[in-house]
């Protein structure tokens, strides 16, 4: 999954991507358009310990910290005694950020499973309406629940989650026309 951090003002392209029972995350240090130095490469394991609270061990490196997030993408990570204002943003809001708010989606718009996993609830039914931001589908990867959202108003023209069910990283979920 690719996302666009920013911190203290500073935009940087993050990757992260499964890699065996942990993920791998890629920091690419120069501009997100243009990166001029390779990414530095991170292999981290995360535990879910309570409502925002994670336990990583990054390397060699363990940490315990804190996250509180509110609804437009803006989170406090508190790591030591430090607390760390960020951003993340995924492909989408960053086009609409840098389109200055005027982005729209068109056509049918495919929501997959950002990693391997499993189907833990389906809130919604094929033929229903939605909205931008609406809950879709709720998948657990590395013990922790991913609510996958509607990037568009509309209609779910596709569903093909069901409770219960094992997915593959990139496994079509729904369709939303």
């Amino acid at each position: 999954m690719r996302y666009h951090a920013i911190v203290g003002g500073t935009e940087r392209l993050v990757v992260v991507t499964p890699h065996g029972s942990s993920y791998r995350v890629a920091i690419h240090p120069g501009p997100v358009e243009a990166p001029s130095a390779p990414p530095r490469v991170l292999d981290v394991d995360a535990v879910h310990l309570h409502a925002g609270a994670l336990s990583l061990l990054a390397g060699t490196r363990s940490a315990r910290c804190g996250i509180e997030a509110d609804a437009e993408g803006n989170f406090r990570v508190l790591l030591g005694d430090e607390t760390y204002p960020l951003q993340l943003l995924d492909d989408r809001k960053h086009r609409m950020r840098k389109a200055g708010g005027s982005f729209s989606l068109e056509g049918p718009q495919r929501i997959d499973a950002p990693m391997p996993g499993k189907v833990v609830r389906v809130l919604v039914k094929e033929g229903d309406r939605v909205e931008e931001g609406q809950g879709l589908v709720v998948v657990e990867a590395m013990k922790m629940e991913n609510e996958l959202r509607s990037p568009k108003d509309g209609v779910v023209k596709e569903l093909h989650a069901q409770e219960g069910q094992p997915v593959e990283a990139g496994a079509k979920l729904a369709v939303v026309a």
